[in-house]
């Protein structure tokens, strides 16, 4: 009884601890994050009319700065200061909630980039988010792709550096069905890689078109068949660009356009040599609103018009302004740094990780090695085997099939260890000359051992028998090779016995289970050494048989 007492009060007073050590967030916030991404404009009409004084927590004070700082950025492109941002990073500094750190540092990011300009700065808090971030956040890691990328889209940072972070940031927004962003990455993709492939990015273009389409987002329509247009020019089809940029212009009821859509209907134009309408277009854009892009623009359409006008002077003048300003796009040094952080980053985080793996890795990756090499070696001992095998019996298959039919007479009516053997041998031999075997190439598999085991140097009993034979046969050949060279093995001495009864290299290595003929070709030539002959081995054994 006391024993269930004690543990019914140890259970209450663990939930009251547990409880009281955990925290749970306040509904409105809860309510604004849930609306964050589909309405955004909603999550910020709630966090701005929640008043800091009636939150009780340090926790959801945080929650609150972060969630408004993201609400502002949500819905007008920047925030009204960094103190917001830098209280919510302060508290969650020390990572005790992963995924608020991870967009805490995102958003300190956002500031540096839209609010003070400071795209370096930007970097390094994107590259620690993304050094914090958890492998299956995809909300927090397209945004960082996302981010990444537009930083080094707007520094013009080439190297398709830029494509990498928009692909990545599809690649996360398609696993979080988040439609517009993905049509905004791919929207990038089409323009980062229109120039270095035209192909792949049609395909982007007709992904994004199709995105758009199904949102009924007319702005980003518009932008995408301007971006189309363009690819057109720099693919030399003016015309059809042409028609694709009024086209576009009139289905699409814009109210807008921007400076570079006038300087590409002026180029089209100056092409087609209609310079009125050249000039028109190019007399309509506010030069004060120029991008870097934008005058690259201008300067390629004033010069296709000075050239169009036979003006040289002027069309030097337009193409050193358009090269001094492609230069700096090309040699900016912000495109460096950034590129150069990100390189910093990523090599410390490899050489942490390199570190934090230690020695089981190491064993691991040896122990793959090593399962790998062996399999790898059987594999090839396999192949080498089975080429071998099959070169053997093709070599076999061209040798006289009547050969041993005399020796095959001869032991057919004895009942010797050497005769059983020795026929069953030829018999197999015979059928391979006749094509009649099977299994030719797997005369060594499991199923062909049975009809051609080989002949062990160790079976006393059939060598004897051999010995004898060829004695008897022919004037005691082998007690006289025995005499005369008594520093040749039993192995070579059983070599020499086979080729006195007209066995060839081939099928001595099937008798002896070698796995190809210059094995018994390296024999004789040893044996040939050993007994010091001037002529070739088996034109002495037939000379003194």
């Amino acid at each position: 009884m006391y024993k269930l007492i004690y543990t019914s009060f140890s259970f209450i007073l663990l939930t009251v601890l547990v409880a009281g050590c955990s925290h749970t967030a306040d509904r409105r916030l809860v309510l604004a994050d849930t609306l964050m991404w589909t309405a955004p404009d909603s999550s910020l009409a709630i966090l701005s009319h929640i008043n800091s004084d009636s939150l009780t927590s340090k926790e959801d004070l945080a929650y609150h700065a972060l969630l408004l700082t993201q609400a502002q950025f949500r819905c007008n492109g920047n925030c009204s200061s960094d103190s917001l941002i830098n209280f919510a990073l302060d508290y969650y500094s020390d990572n005790h909630n992963r995924e608020h750190y991870t967009r805490s540092l995102i958003y300190k990011g956002a500031y540096y980039e839209f609010n003070t300009n400071q795209p370096v700065e930007a970097m390094k808090c994107y590259k620690l988010a993304e050094e914090n971030a958890d492998t299956t956040d995809y909300r927090n890691l397209a945004q960082l792709n996302f981010r990444m990328g537009l930083l080094y889209f707007n520094n013009y940072a080439g190297n398709n550096l830029d494509l990498d972070k928009f692909q990545k940031a599809s690649h996360y927004y398609e696993a979080l069905r988040d439609k517009s962003m993905m049509m905004k990455s791919l929207y990038y993709c089409v323009n980062v890689i229109r120039i270095s492939d035209v192909n792949e990015a049609k395909r982007y273009y007709n992904k994004a078109l199709s995105m758009a389409r199904e949102l009924k987002d007319t702005s980003n329509i518009y932008n995408i068949d301007m971006d189309y247009a363009l690819m057109c020019i720099e693919d030399s089809s003016p015309l059809q660009a042409k028609k694709f940029i009024l086209d576009a212009y009139r289905l699409n009821k814009c109210r807008f356009i921007e400076n570079n859509n006038y300087y590409m209907l002026a180029l089209i134009y100056a092409n087609q040599k209609d310079l009125d309408s050249a000039k028109y277009f190019i007399s309509l854009p506010n030069q004060s609103h120029n991008s870097a892009y934008d005058s690259l623009l201008m300067y390629k359409a004033l010069k296709e018009i000075a050239l169009s006008e036979n003006n040289l002077e002027q069309y030097r003048i337009f193409n050193s302004k358009y090269n001094e300003i492609s230069n700096s796009l090309e040699y900016n040094e912000t495109k460096y740094k950034l590129h150069g952080l990100e390189l910093q980053y990523d090599n410390n985080n490899k050489y942490k990780a390199n570190m934090n793996i230690g020695k089981m890795h190491d064993i691991i990756v040896l122990l793959i090695a090593l399962a790998f090499l062996i399999m790898l070696t059987f594999l090839l001992t396999h192949i080498r085997n089975k080429r071998n095998a099959k070169k053997l019996i093709d070599e076999i298959k061209n040798e006289r099939s009547d050969k041993f039919d005399r020796l095959k007479e001869e032991l057919v009516n004895s009942n010797s260890r050497f005769a059983s053997v020795m026929l069953a041998h030829i018999s197999v031999l015979k059928n391979v000359m006749a094509q009649t075997y099977n299994e030719p190439e797997h005369y060594l598999s499991k199923n062909a051992e049975h009809k051609i085991a080989p002949i062990d140097d160790s079976d006393k009993a059939f060598w004897n028998g051999l010995y004898g034979y060829l004695n008897l046969k022919h004037n005691n050949i082998i007690n006289r090779i025995e005499k005369q060279y008594p520093k040749l093995s039993p192995t070579e001495m059983n070599v020499i016995a086979l080729i006195c009864c007209g066995f060839s290299d081939s099928e001595i290595a099937v008798c002896k289970g070698y796995r190809n003929s210059k094995t018994v070709k390296s024999k004789r030539n040893k044996i040939k050494n050993k007994m010091k002959l001037d002529t070739m081995l088996v034109d002495y054994l037939h000379q003194i048989m």
